[in-house]
């Protein structure tokens, strides 16, 4: 009970026994008061109580994948090293990062990791294959720090055909290339893909295995300091066009950092899937508000420097909220994978993957989803 209630007490006490005093009140009365002033105890700590455990999650410890990037895993290091965790109830939290998300499908699948964040095309992968899993947040359009970095040789989109092209297979860039080529006039047919995590990419375009990687921060700026002397550069990046003759902006695809639970998770820890809803929220509020703070945390993280940590910041447009126009994009994004035949059946988001209730408890203006 807060102290600011032992004064009202006093002064109830007070004119009471003034009363008293006076022969107003009777000896049920005083019962009545005692009654009262019980109550009022008893009141207020059943109130301090319920206002300690509301929002307490039902599991204490848990792990949480995300990507070693800033745009998707970046909220979740902010989160751990600024004790965001703890101050949301969690014991122990580990946040483990991986390149590409889809290195982690079997701990999601197999039930051993029930919380992961992503890029938006491994849902869907995932939803396609009959997992059960809710969205229940969405929180940045990372397409700024994508793009198509190339050998010397390599020059435009044309040249790409014959060459062999690295790309992680069932991300983003999946379709970012599928896209490029029909762009900008490379026969897709004609050209070598090659499944490759980020960091295999970076080091096979470096010493000369591929000619050209679609990929994203950090792993493009790796990519191009380790190969300043050799000619790598971007044929297209942050949606704008680098190549000669085709300059200028451009944006080839959509791409949003989620965050995704399996279903049986989210219907016995509700509490739980909100805590960290409440917990994305401050990170990203952090990251926005104290920008060099944040990058300095990222560039410790990613072993990337401060300056670059902020660049890419800057590329990532932060917002936890879930609206009309992302969710027509991820329908867009799964109706174009299975016109590709990159999944197995066709997918609706909306019905299927999408839950807005844990992010209307936390959020309730964020989410305008069909209004």
């Amino acid at each position: 009970m807060g102290t600011r209630s032992f004064p009202v007490l006093a002064d109830l006490f007070g004119q009471y026994q003034r009363r008293i005093r006076m022969k107003v009140h009777s000896r049920i009365g005083i019962t009545a008061f005692a009654v009262l002033v019980a109550s009022m105890f008893t009141g207020a700590a059943e109130a301090q109580q319920a206002s300690g455990s509301a929002g307490a999650p039902e599991v204490k410890t848990l792990t949480i994948v995300t990507t070693s990037d800033v745009q998707i895993g970046g909220p979740w290091v902010i989160a751990r090293e600024k004790g965001y965790f703890a101050q949301e109830g969690f014991s122990q939290v580990e946040v483990k990062l991986y390149s590409a998300v889809p290195a982690a499908f079997p701990s999601f699948v197999s039930g051993q990791v029930h919380v992961m964040s992503s890029a938006e095309q491994p849902m869907i992968t995932l939803v396609a294959g009959d997992i059960p899993l809710k969205v229940v947040g969405i929180y940045s359009d990372m397409t700024g720090l994508h793009g198509m970095i190339a050998n010397s040789k390599i020059q435009t989109a044309k040249d790409l055909e014959g060459k062999t092209v690295g790309v992680q297979k069932g991300s983003p860039l999946e379709w970012y290339t599928r896209n490029f080529c029909k762009v900008y006039g490379c026969d897709l047919s004609k050209v070598n893909l090659v499944n490759m995590p980020a960091q295999e990419g970076v080091s096979a375009l470096v010493n000369g295995s591929i000619d050209a990687y679609a990929g994203w921060q950090p792993f493009i700026g790796r990519a191009l300091a380790a190969g300043k002397d050799q000619g790598l550069h971007m044929l297209h990046y942050n949606n704008t066009s680098r190549m000669k003759g085709s300059e200028g902006p451009k944006k080839l695809h959509t791409s949003y950092a989620i965050l995704y639970v399996d279903t049986a998770f989210l219907e016995k820890n509700p509490k739980t899937v909100e805590a960290l809803l409440r917990i994305l929220d401050k990170s990203i509020n952090y990251i926005k508000s104290n920008r060099a703070d944040a990058a300095k945390i990222l560039a410790t993280e990613y072993k990337i420097t401060e300056a670059d940590a902020a660049s890419y910041i800057d590329g990532v447009k932060f917002d936890l909220s879930i609206n009309n126009k992302v969710v027509s994009d991820f329908q867009g994004t799964a109706n174009i994978l299975w016109s590709e035949k990159l999944i197995k059946k066709p997918v609706d988001f909306a019905k299927t993957a999408l839950d807005v209730d844990p992010l209307k408890s936390v959020l309730p203006s964020d989410v305008t989803y069909g209004r």
